[in-house]
Order: structure tokens, then C-alpha cells, then sequence
């Protein structure tokens, strides 16, 4: 269900989420108002506005909790994509200090363009790229088998050699931010208790339907939304909210301004 909703355009996604839930508040709502007394359920209005309110602020922390932990994955896996960004660009830079630093260059940058042409596609489907994995491996075994010279290149092979463990650890990192989103059972009590929160609403009785309505629907809507959002930014590298392959056309910029 979720890997359909993420296939969907934004708007269709909203649409399915929002529209769905909202959908569904509204006629429940209007069942309710029309087959069960309203003179009970006004009856007992005080005393469920307090059990309500003390719903409301458990499901409300739950929520908030599951969608800042959401964002805050989707803002590190931003930044881990420049992270390897930033450690391509510093192993080409450096390629200029050995003699084969054409082939290493070459290689560098072919594993750019393929994480951008190729493995960012298949990660919005949950794929890697066998073809960024091999030229990955080959980047690396080129800078262990580079010959160091002197004192001056040993610093230098030394910082190469960090970079290209970091873009290795960046990657898989990545890979495994797109494979894993949150845990089907916390799912499961997400959703029930957006409808226990919203359910209890209509146990409450008013004079005028029309405003029953409004006040739920208004309810349905702001959980529907932030339940859209949590779907959303779940998987980093999936939908069409995701995080874009910027950091790797801003290392092929600068592999640009270096030169070949």
C-alpha cells in the first residue's frame, strides 16, 4: 500500500491520504449524528471533553515524536548526500599530487554521473546500482594502489584514503536509508489512533449538526495531513518528495572547475 502511494504524484498521494481520511471522518460523523441519540451524547459532554483532552495530547506527542523523526532522517540523509559529495571532490582534487590521476579522475567521475544517471532512479523504487557499486570499488582499489613517494604524498595518500572510506560508508548509509522507513507496527498505532482520536469526537452531541461536522472534519483534516507528510519524507530517496541528487551535480561542477 505505501510503495502505491509513494508511485503516486504529490497530489494524487495528498489526495488518496487527506481526501480519504476526510472522506471517511464525514460520513462516520454523519451516521453517527443521524442513528444515535443526541440527546445522550450531549448529555455527556463535559465529561468527555476530558477524557478527550487527555487523548489528544498522548496521540499529539506520538505524532509529533514519529514525524520530527522523520524530517530529522530525511535532513541527515541530505546532508550524508553532500557528505559523499564533498569526499568525491576531495579524492579528485588530490588524484593531481600521482601519476594516475587520469584514470582515477576518469573513474571518480564516471561513478558521479552514474549515481546520478542511474542509482538515484532506482532508488526511488528502493534499487542500487551495480554499475556505481562496481565503479565505487575501482576508485578504491585504484587509490590503495597508488605509490607514495615521499613524506608530501603520504599526507595526501592518507587523506585520499579517509575520503574514499567515508564515500564508501556515505553510500551504504544511503542505501540503507532507502530500504528501511518506519516499523509496520508503529504504523498500526499511528493509524488506530488517529481513529480513536477522531472517533471519540462523535460521541460528543451538538445542536446543530453542521458544526459537528465542521470541528471533526477540521480534526480529520490536520491529522490526515501530518500522517501525509510522515508517508512522504518516510523513505529519504523514494517518491517524489525526496531528497534530489544535488550534491553529486555540485561535485561534477567542481570536478569541472579542477579540470581533467
Amino acid at each position: 500500500m505505501e510503495y502505491w502511494i509513494e508511485s503516486l504524484p504529490t497530489a494524487g498521494a495528498g489526495f488518496v491520504i487527506v481526501g480519504g481520511f476526510m472522506l471517511l471522518t464525514i460520513t462516520v460523523g454523519y451516521l453517527v449524528d443521524r442513528f444515535a441519540s443526541r440527546e445522550v451524547r450531549m448529555a455527556h459532554n463535559d465529561l468527555a471533553g476530558f477524557i478527550l483532552a487527555v487523548i489528544g495530547v498522548v496521540y499529539a506527542v506520538l505524532l509529533a515524536f514519529v514525524t520530527i523523526g522523520v524530517w530529522e532522517r530525511y535532513q541527515q540523509a541530505e546532508e550524508r548526500s553532500f557528505d559523499e559529495g564533498t569526499k568525491l571532490a576531495v579524492i579528485y582534487r588530490d588524484a593531481d599530487r600521482f601519476p594516475q590521476s587520469h584514470e582515477l579522475r576518469a573513474t571518480v567521475r564516471a561513478y558521479t554521473e552514474a549515481v546520478i544517471a542511474d542509482e538515484w532512479p532506482l532508488m526511488r523504487h528502493g534499487g542500487q546500482s551495480p554499475k556505481a557499486d562496481a565503479l565505487l570499488e575501482r576508485v578504491d582499489s585504484i587509490v590503495r594502489a597508488l605509490p607514495v613517494a615521499g613524506p608530501g604524498q603520504q599526507d595526501v595518500h592518507a587523506e585520499m584514503l579517509e575520503a574514499v572510506n567515508s564515500a564508501q560508508s556515505d553510500r551504504d548509509t544511503r542505501l540503507s536509508e532507502d530500504s528501511t522507513g518506519i516499523d509496520p507496527l508503529l504504523w498500526v498505532v499511528l493509524v488506530s489512533g488517529a481513529v480513536i482520536t477522531v472517533g471519540f469526537t462523535f460521541l460528543f452531541g451538538f445542536r446543530h449538526s453542521l458544526m459537528q461536522q465542521l470541528m471533526t472534519g477540521s480534526l480529520g483534516l490536520l491529522i490526515a495531513m501530518v500522517m501525509f507528510l510522515t508517508v512522504a519524507l518516510n523513505y529519504p530517496y523514494r517518491g517524489n518528495i525526496s531528497v534530489p541528487p544535488e550534491a553529486f551535480h555540485s561535485a561534477i561542477r567542481t570536478f569541472d572547475a579542477i579540470g581533467p
